[in-house]
């Protein structure tokens, strides 16, 4: 097996990876030359190159619904670490029912991760030990509603963003300044995951407007609202302002 055919496979399948080959071994090139361009090619071709916008938006969707699951899956075993035990056996059902929703999105079986997200839903609003976790399976409910074509999300960044989030002020300052670097890296190259870091975190809105909405302060209500919009609003104008600007180049 040549260095070529082994670059080669790091494209996709369907990728046109024969006539790849026969091109690079008429070139004569030797492989270490042409290896920076076509890791580069084979980076590009798996996120998406080329894709419509609506296609890119849909991803980022399903990565958003990842992120908010991991979150809602990991916080509970968080709590036990630090002897928070877990109040009844609904949460741990629910606790379950939101993992296995983030394997079947991370496997791209869309159907499968709306029921076990829904079931989730129920199961946090029936047991109401957070307020957090509720808005979040309700808006990942609310993004695998959107239909599409079958998408696998196995990018690791939005399972990591998601554990961060968990981590919180648990998590020292050098891997949070890390995992910053790494997504604005990361989004030269592929905006999806900003974009869907910006939709995960339209969630904190529904969290935000609930808890002062119960207090009865509009004043608050409006200033949290505004807080927990700013952010996400502005990740997903600059991620959709990349997107527009891709396909346009890539066009």
């Amino acid at each position: 097996m040549s260095a070529y055919t082994v670059l080669l496979r790091l494209y996709p399948s369907d990728h046109p990876r024969d006539e790849m080959l026969g091109v690079l071994e008429e070139n004569g090139r030797p492989w270490w030359r042409e290896a920076p361009s076509l890791i580069a090619g084979a980076v590009r071709a798996r996120t998406g190159e080329g894709q419509p916008p609506s296609l890119r938006w849909l991803y980022a969707a399903r990565a958003a619904a990842l992120m908010l699951l991991v979150a809602g899956t990991t916080t509970p075993l968080i709590d036990l670490h630090y002897g928070v035990e877990l109040r009844t056996g609904m949460t741990v059902a629910t606790w379950i029912c939101a993992g296995l929703a983030a394997v079947a999105v991370m496997a791209g079986v869309r159907l499968v991760a709306l029921g076990l997200t829904a079931a989730a839903l129920v199961l946090s609003g029936m047991d109401q030990i957070s307020t957090v976790a509720i808005a979040g399976y309700t808006l990942a409910a609310v993004l695998l509603l959107l239909p599409g074509r079958r998408l696998r999300v196995l990018n690791p960044l939005p399972v990591l963003l998601a554990l961060s989030w968990s981590l919180d002020y648990t998590l020292p300052a050098v891997l949070r300044t890390a995992l910053v670097v790494a997504v604005i890296l990361w989004t030269v190259i592929d905006e999806r995951i900003l974009l869907a870091a910006g939709l995960a975190l339209f969630a904190g809105l529904i969290t935000a407007s609930t808890e002062v909405a119960e207090v009865g302060d509009t004043r608050g209500l409006l200033i949290m609202a505004a807080w927990h919009l700013a952010l996400p609003a502005t990740l997903v104008a600059i991620a959709a302002l990349l997107t527009q600007r891709r396909t346009r180049f890539l066009g």
